[in-house]
């Protein structure tokens, strides 16, 4: 029966446990695009291979992190000196190893070790394909980063993927199904903030595309500081997930961001779950009952040049 069709109210009622089995990898499209509809406005786009690792020897919950293929800045290949160099040294991070909390949130860079070794061969590369005064400082300041975990503890929180996707997502949500947060998202950098006061909704049942759906609203909190009164910083946030229905992993996320202080800045954030080549949408989405998965042909290409309608709206419901 198409899942479409009928409705599923999973088990777990108020709470959300990932089910990811060890070794398995998902491949996804990420699209970031900054200020929309604004005359400043720019949009990234890149895809990113997830797999669930074994865990840790002390059983840390263990993610890797994949970069494939390129990045593209505004349809692009970044053009300007500054981005081709950032791009070219931010391959030393990946695969990028991390631990998360029992909740799905991101916690530490595990592979710190590997990150070192890998540098020396990217160090190499970029001497052999950029020179000027601008390329030995920025390499100064890598090898600085890289030589402190802690340092590189701190830029991965302005990594927007990172900072998105994993989130605490699996917890329980009370008895209404529903719980308050404060998140922070690298949009909001100001000291005078806590980041986002975010109320969490679970959905009860899957939605007509037969995923559970996981919705977060939220305003910037700002810290009770009188230093801060006069200035304080408004903002708003609004988050879409959709969840495997079995295995509760993310098949979507669309978040939006708003942050002013005073300039409001916007970003608007959209993953989603890319099949392999020849292969339906996700083909394990397919519940205990043995109800089977609505097959998905129409995909957003992410990195080509033109996509297929209809995806996010199918998916989205809207």
């Amino acid at each position: 029966m198409d899942i479409s069709n009928k409705t599923i109210y999973y088990s777990g009622i108020n709470a959300l446990r990932l089910e990811w089995p060890a070794e398995l990898s998902v491949k996804y499209g990420v699209l970031i695009t900054f200020n929309e509809g604004e005359e400043d406005s720019n949009e990234v786009k890149y895809e990113v291979l997830v797999t669930r690792l074994k865990p840790g020897p002390e059983g840390q919950p263990l993610f890797q992190i994949e970069r494939i293929g390129d990045v593209f800045i505004n349809e692009i290949l970044p053009d300007l000196v500054a981005d081709r160099l950032a791009y070219a040294a931010g391959k030393v991070f990946y695969p990028l190893v991390i631990t998360v909390d029992q909740n799905g949130g991101f916690q530490t860079v595990y592979n710190h070790a590997e990150i070192l070794k890998r540098w020396q061969s990217v160090k190499n590369k970029i001497l052999s394909d950029f020179e000027g005064s601008l390329v030995e400082n920025y390499i100064e300041q890598m090898e600085k980063l890289l030589g402190n975990p802690d340092s590189i503890q701190i830029a991965l929180l302005n990594d927007w993927f990172i900072q998105t996707f994993f989130k605490p997502l699996y917890k329980e949500y009370g008895q209404h199904r529903s719980s308050g947060s404060i998140y922070k998202f690298p949009i909001a950098k100001g000291f005078n903030v806590e980041g986002y006061i975010t109320e969490e909704k679970l959905s009860g049942q899957t939605n007509s595309f037969g995923a559970i759906e996981l919705l977060h609203n939220g305003i910037i909190k700002p810290l009770e500081d009188d230093l801060y009164i006069a200035n304080r910083a408004t903002g708003d946030y609004e988050g879409n997930y959709l969840l495997h229905p079995k295995y509760k992993r993310i098949i979507s996320v669309v978040s939006d961001f708003s942050y002013g202080a005073p300039i409001i800045s916007k970003v608007k954030v959209k993953i989603t779950v890319i099949p392999k080549s020849g292969e339906e949408f996700d083909r394990d989405f397919q519940l205990d009952t043995n109800v089977t998965g609505v097959p998905v042909t129409e995909m957003v290409v992410i990195d080509g040049q033109t996509s297929r309608k209809g995806f996010w709206d199918r998916l989205l419901n809207k």
